[in-house]
């Protein structure tokens, strides 16, 4: 090769590694930019002339700055102009607390501003970070701010379109998920469990509608390879996204927040919008 056709080689490249870094920046910019996702799930006991708009929010991975708890306002106040029949929140609302300086006040201010959902009934369950957070004091919290934390038991939530049977369980990957099945009242009712980690989805008990969250959906996620991990002993196929079989069907959010490294990649930041229809 010559020397002239050597530089052109050369220049080609670098003009592509170039290419590719704008192209895994913009990318990654792209990703960490959280989006409405509209989702659409059929489920039974939901009457024929009715549907239901259910906003999911999981991984918030809220920090003590000033600019992520701005950013949490803004996105409750987005979900709310969405005008949802119920909010449902699927745990991890802080980082890692081993980084939190005061937690005692940034629980307080995370609580604070999640309760700014009202009127839109809410419901929330706890994730890992809570289970690492002194889960009772977290319960505490919420009950003080007349917020409905469930943990392996179930309500009966009254929307505007009608009555839904809520079950909120435990989360599987801190050893807090015990499974309890819905209880005569939700008889005919619509039906929803919610829990963080898509691994008690799997119980041989669970059947219907789950929503879970905690895996990022891998966070990164790269063509042709997929997510390089995810912290869940869910089935590989049951961690993103829409998961059925003759017994459940699961819907698992890519959720908001970051953890561990603060980019997404092929893992968009987000939050869901779920319409529920009859299966019929």
């Amino acid at each position: 090769m010559s020397f002239l056709n050597l530089r052109k080689f050369g220049l080609f490249i670098a003009i592509t590694f170039l290419v590719i870094v704008v192209h895994l920046g913009g990318s990654i910019t792209k990703s960490l930019k959280t989006e409405k996702n509209e989702v659409s799930l059929k489920i039974e006991d939901l009457p024929f002339d009715r549907s239901y708009q259910i906003a999911v929010v999981g991984d918030l991975h809220i920090t003590e700055d000033n600019k992520s708890l701005l950013e949490l306002r803004y996105l409750i106040q987005t979900i709310k102009n969405s005008d949802p029949d119920l909010v449902l929140f699927l745990g991890d609302y802080i980082e890692n607390p081993q980084f939190i300086k005061n937690l005692i006040s940034h629980r307080k201010n995370v609580i604070s501003i999640l309760k700014s959902t009202i009127p839109f009934p809410s419901i929330f369950v706890m994730g890992n970070y809570e289970s690492w957070s002194d889960p009772a004091i977290w319960r505490k919290e919420f009950a003080t701010s007349n917020l409905d934390l469930l943990e392996n038991e179930t309500r009966i939530i009254e929307t505007k379109k009608g009555t839904i049977c809520i079950r909120g369980l435990g989360d599987s990957f801190t050893d807090r998920f015990t499974y309890v099945d819905y209880p005569a009242e939700c008889g005919s009712l619509p039906k929803i469990t919610i829990t963080h980690d898509p691994e008690g989805a799997f119980h041989p008990k669970m059947r219907g509608l789950v929503l879970s969250g905690h895996t990022h959906c891998g966070q990164i996620s790269l063509p042709l390879v997929g997510a390089i991990w995810v912290p869940s002993q869910a089935p590989r196929n049951a961690t993103c996204g829409l998961y059925q079989d003759e017994n459940i069907t699961l819907y698992v959010t890519s959720g908001v927040g970051t953890s561990i490294l603060p980019i997404r990649y092929g893992a968009q930041s987000e939050w869901d919008m779920v319409t529920l229809e009859n299966s019929y």
